[in-house]
């Protein structure tokens, strides 16, 4: 075989070599190309979760899930919610709040829950805003979350989402928050008494919207509504109880039966009375008294109790009279005008006392 017959026999050979170098270049890129794209699609996808699921937003829908399944425990276990006597300080919360009411009873509902913008300050805190609707009222609130723990850390509230509601009763011990029955004093510190003019301290999930009233056969409060959209914010709300128709009735009776007591009284200065009778001469037997006029009483508020303004009334004497000078014995029967007042005492269990005054 010539040099030029072995030249020509190895071109296809050649050829062929050449033909699978590039097949598999071909292969290589397309492979790469594939390999390239899958990356950045896992890139995206653990983006997005680190974004919605494991990130600032997915802690916070996290949070509004527990809110909107009445789950008080599942709530305070997310990241940065739950709060000690340093963390409320730190927070610019009340440290004597009560944790009380942060209970499936009085939970916010919190609907139309929408993400609006996660924004970061030059400390790498994320900002998250989210808008919702509570009670037919649109809200927006903004969320302070960062990441704790470097790559594979945890997200947690910086800020945390409680607030709290610095609550006045006045003239009750008892009151509602979301249709939930209450005293002041499970709401305040341990030993706490019960006043007429009442403060409590309680927290709140925010965002929320928190309805207070008092609502008893007694006394009764216009509706206070406070709707907690801010994190770490502390809340006003005051309740001005005012006795109804049926308390006037029970201090009447009350008041009416303390007269009636002192009418018994078969002498001319009944003791602890308002009303007495005064003779120069002497009095033969006993004297007997009636009330002729109850007073119609009303109630005011005083610095400890109700108070019973003075009001007058009329009561009869009948007595015999026996002269000094000539030992004749006469009948009479008088009208003894008189002025009272009193105090009453009203008690968490529904009971009351009434204290009449003389002077």
């Amino acid at each position: 075989m010539t040099q030029v017959d072995a030249q020509q026999s190895g071109e296809p050979h050649d050829a062929e070599s050449r033909s699978g170098s590039a097949a598999k270049t071909r292969a290589i890129i397309v492979w790469a190309a594939i390999g390239v794209l899958f990356l950045a699609a896992a890139a995206s996808a653990v983006g997005s979760l680190e974004r919605t699921v494991y990130g600032a937003r997915g802690v916070v829908n996290e949070y509004f899930d527990a809110l909107q399944r009445g789950d008080a425990a599942a709530a305070l276990e997310v990241p940065g919610v739950a709060l000690d006597a340093a963390g409320l300080q730190a927070a610019g919360l009340p440290e004597n709040a009560s944790t009380a009411m942060l209970r499936r009873d009085v939970m916010p509902d919190p609907t139309e829950v929408q993400f609006v913008s996660d924004t970061v300050d030059a400390k790498g805190v994320h900002e998250v805003t989210y808008s919702y609707e509570l009670d037919g009222t649109a809200g927006q609130t903004t969320f302070r979350l960062t990441k704790v723990g470097g790559l594979f850390g945890h997200w947690e509230f910086v800020t945390s989402p409680l607030a709290a509601v610095n609550l006045t009763v006045k003239h009750s011990s008892v009151f509602e928050m979301n249709g939930f029955a209450l005293d002041t004093r499970q709401v305040s510190e341990k030993g706490a008494k019960a006043h007429f003019e009442n403060i409590a301290n309680i927290l709140v999930f925010t965002p929320g919207s928190y309805t207070f009233k008092t609502d008893t056969d007694f006394v009764v409060s216009e509706d206070k509504r406070v709707f907690a959209d801010a994190p770490a914010n502390v809340e006003e709300a005051s309740l001005d109880a005012e006795p109804t128709d049926a308390l006037v009735d029970a201090v009447q009776k009350q008041f009416d039966a303390q007269l009636d007591a002192c009418a018994k009284q078969v002498v001319l200065q009944p003791t602890g009375c308002p009303f007495g009778y005064h003779v120069s001469d002497r009095v033969s037997g006993q004297p007997a008294w009636s009330i002729g006029s109850y007073p119609d009483i009303t109630l005011t508020p005083g610095s400890d109790s109700w108070l019973i303004p003075a009001v007058d009334g009329v009561a009869t004497i009948d007595v015999d009279i026996q002269s000094l000078a000539d030992g004749s014995v006469r009948n009479v029967s008088d009208s003894v005008p008189f002025t009272a007042s009193g105090a009453v005492y009203l008690f968490s269990d529904g009971t009351l006392t009434t204290q009449l005054l003389t002077e």
